[in-house]
């Protein structure tokens, strides 16, 4: 793999300067011990080599890691990152509070409070997948794409399996919208596979995609990880030399480059 250690120095940095300064101590023991989790050596370090954004541009986000978003605007480009946590918002206002060119705003993402065509890019890392209703991940996706101007781009990941499936959970780990199954669990993600994916990028008329790719980790430490957590956070600093990228059908990420028309 290739490209994480912007992203990764940006982590170390940020947890250093909230020790110094005594505040959000949990976040900064976070940054430091796992600097990025094993999925994101998949996602941001790709997301900043292929968004194609420049300096001076526009790019709007809809709740992406917010490490990402600070990597992203230390090259010098306005990144406006939407999420709908306000606690999570009220937390990197803090923590991200010298960073030039990084605005935080509370919003949904499937009614975005921008203008049509107001940004250059869009960014989305491992979130439509979370976002609830049966057609919330085409809402949300929609919404970006109205957002950016025609000749943008659009980088997203998804969770990737061999057959589409909705995973639920017995509490929510992000908005709690109210709805529960008959057993009371609340939906969490969605999973694709290509024919989901070939719906949701076809559901959206003024974006066309540019390119996809399937990867994982070998060794697959982020299904470990999951499975196992917090086993494996003693090895958060040196999961980028302990794996590497491979691509195939059998990945549980995939990246897509949209193309605004």
């Amino acid at each position: 793999m290739r490209g994480w250690g912007e992203p990764y120095r940006a982590s170390l940095e940020l947890g250093l300067r909230q020790l110094a300064r005594r505040r959000h101590l949990r976040e900064a023991i976070v940054r430091l011990a796992v600097p990025m989790d094993p999925s994101r050596y998949l996602e941001i370090p790709w997301a900043l080599r292929r968004l194609g954004a420049a300096r001076g541009e526009r790019v709007l986000d809809l709740a992406s890691p917010k490490l990402f978003c600070v990597a992203l605007a230390r090259r010098g480009i306005r990144v406006t990152s939407v999420d709908q946590l306000s606690e999570e918002i009220e937390k990197w206002q803090g923590i991200a509070r010298d960073e030039p060119n990084f605005e935080l705003r509370v919003g949904d993402g499937r009614a975005l409070p921008f203008a049509d065509e107001s940004f250059d890019h869009a960014t989305s890392i491992s979130v439509l997948e979370h976002v609830g209703g049966e057609r919330g991940d085409e809402e949300a996706l929609r919404e970006l794409a109205r957002c950016v101007r025609p000749g943008g781009r659009l980088a997203l990941t998804l969770p990737h399996a061999p057959v589409a499936w909705a995973e639920d959970r017995s509490t929510s780990a992000y908005v709690d919208e109210g709805e529960r199954d008959e057993e009371g669990r609340v939906f969490f993600q969605r999973w694709y596979d290509d024919e989901a994916l070939d719906r949701l990028v076809g559901a959206i008329d003024s974006v066309e995609l540019v390119e996809r790719d399937v990867v994982r980790l070998s060794p697959n430490l982020n299904t470990a990880y999951v499975r196992t957590f917090p086993l494996l956070v003693p090895l958060g600093p040196f999961y980028g030399l302990l794996a590497r990228e491979r691509r195939g059908d059998d990945g549980d990420v995939v990246r897509l480059i949209l193309a605004r028309r």
